[in-house]
């Protein structure tokens, strides 16, 4: 029996949702565990506060499966039925753009109410069919591994309680597991990736543990989010010419909480009414001119690596498709756990010299452009195994356009 379903200090539900996560783990999701709703919407939402299990799936091309799983254990009179759920996760799942859902419960049921959830796009699972699935999926062997166990699921409760202190980091978390969840991937990405620009400024002394800590979970969390977001974009890239996704990238990069279009628009305003002024002025004709689009939304500096960081995994579509799991795995590893991959992990996450190439690139993309700390660098550069190294001149080509000036 897998760790997830008897280790205490987390209450059943908890411990049944951790099981759910695994699995979809190896079974090939993305995946994220109890999703906050109540701090995204506030008083808004009522009865469903979070969402128990999502996760994202991609095929050789990138393109992408999302799914949510609801997980319930109790069997009380008072506990909505499969249907119910199926029906709720109707509008969870039109929420976060899921494709499918997945309800876990401890009722059994019926093959007329499996029918019925499953053209609500639902599927039903009973803890004996999620003990046989661990069981087909080996989860012993890989029981509490990388982000996805009760390791990572107590460490998060730690870091919540070590973040009350500290307004910013308080602010950083509940983006971490709340809001990030819910925007769009460019939006997503720049934001995130603002975190880790404030992150990257300070690295806690090896002596404050707690705050160690709190910052290895945050860089492994933030990076592995930014990595997931990449892939989604690169699947998007594939899907038109080069010079139209340039166009369009960089619009959604400059785009703020309010949208290009719209900033365009009241900058075109801006831009005749400050001619107007100028003309009146007899200003001269290079002030005029230099004056022009001054309130453009721009794209991030940033912008150019960035999109041709993504432009090299869309190339390697079939390397990409792995890759958020991989490096959610070897964050969780290496970083917040402070252990190496085994081989034999490497192999059952499909780990090769080209994966080992793509988290080179993600690595130098974030030291040039952040300057992310050395422990965090270190991780992401060091070797994935002996069998995978490769011709290390080679692959420092790969970098080139990647770094900025801190590069």
């Amino acid at each position: 029996m897998p760790r997830a379903a008897t280790t205490p200090g987390l209450d059943a539900g908890v411990l049944a949702e951790i099981r759910v996560a695994q699995a979809w783990f190896w079974d090939g999701f993305y995946v994220r565990r109890g999703v906050d709703l109540q701090h995204r919407f506030g008083s808004e939402v009522s009865t469903v506060t979070d969402l128990d299990v999502l996760g994202y799936a991609f095929s050789q091309a990138l393109t992408l499966h999302k799914q949510i799983g609801e997980v319930k254990t109790g069997t009380s009179k008072s506990t909505p039925r499969p249907l119910d759920r199926a029906l709720w996760s109707r509008g969870l799942r039109e929420l976060v753009g899921a494709d499918r859902g997945e309800i876990t419960t401890a009722f059994k049921t019926t093959t007329a109410t499996r029918d019925a959830c499953r053209r609500l796009g639902v599927t039903i699972q009973h803890m004996d069919d999620l003990a046989s699935r661990e069981k087909r999926l080996a989860i012993g062997s890989v029981d509490d591994v990388g982000s996805q166990g009760v390791t990572i699921a107590l460490l998060r409760k730690e870091v919540l309680a070590f973040v009350k202190s500290d307004a910013m980091l308080e602010r950083g978390f509940w983006f971490l597991v709340s809001e990030v969840w819910f925007l769009e991937p460019f939006d997503a990405v720049k934001r995130t990736l603002g975190l880790i620009r404030e992150l990257s400024k300070a690295w806690p002394p090896e002596t404050h543990a707690e705050a160690t800590k709190a910052a290895r979970w945050f860089f492994a969390e933030a990076i592995s989010i930014v990595t997931l977001n990449l892939a989604i974009i690169a699947g998007e890239a594939n899907t038109m010419d080069a010079a139209t996704f340039q166009e369009i990238a960089t619009a959604r990069l400059a785009t703020g909480d309010v949208p290009y279009y719209a900033m365009r628009k009241q900058a075109e305003r801006v831009d005749e009414y400050v001619a107007k002024i100028l003309n009146s002025l007899d200003a001269p004709a290079d002030v005029r001119t230099g004056a022009m689009g001054a309130f453009l939304p721009l794209a991030p500096d940033y912008a150019d690596p960035l999109l041709e960081l993504i432009s090299r995994l869309a190339a390697d579509a079939a390397t990409t498709a792995n890759l958020p799991r991989q490096m959610d795995a070897l964050l969780f590893e290496r970083l917040v756990r402070r252990r190496d991959l085994t081989v034999a992990l490497q192999g059952r996450l499909h780990m090769s010299q080209a994966t080992e190439r793509q988290v080179h690139l993600i690595a130098a993309f974030l030291r040039g452009q952040f300057g992310v700390q050395g422990p965090v660098d270190k991780v992401l550069t060091a070797p994935l195994s002996q069998e995978t190294k490769g011709d290390r001149a080679e692959q420092a080509g790969l970098f080139d356009g990647l770094t900025g000036p801190t590069g």
